[in-house]
């Protein structure tokens, strides 16, 4: 995610970037094409790529869509601040 006082990452270790994407797949023999969206969750340390996360947005998102996509920017920024997942208290 970026900082609001300059450009991304800058002054960190580790940072994240989150960002909407169109993939193009070309269907096989027919030359037809097929665009859809999708979330690019991408982790970097030191201002080197270390990891890429895409998961592809429905038009009709289910519940289990949306914990998934919780659940992938949850893991990107825990480990932005290098911290292990905490026990939910309750």
């Amino acid at each position: 995610m970026k900082d609001s006082g300059g450009e991304a990452g800058q002054g960190r270790e580790r940072w994240v970037s989150v960002t909407l994407q169109h993939r193009k797949v070309c269907l096989d023999g027919t030359g037809d094409e097929l665009t859809y969206a999708g979330v690019l969750i991408t982790n970097y340390d030191h201002g080197v790529k270390v990891c890429e996360t895409w998961l592809p947005l429905g038009i009709d998102p289910s519940e289990a869509d949306d914990e998934e996509l919780i659940h992938r920017l949850r893991e990107a920024l825990l480990w932005q601040a290098e911290r292990p997942p905490q026990a939910d208290a309750g």
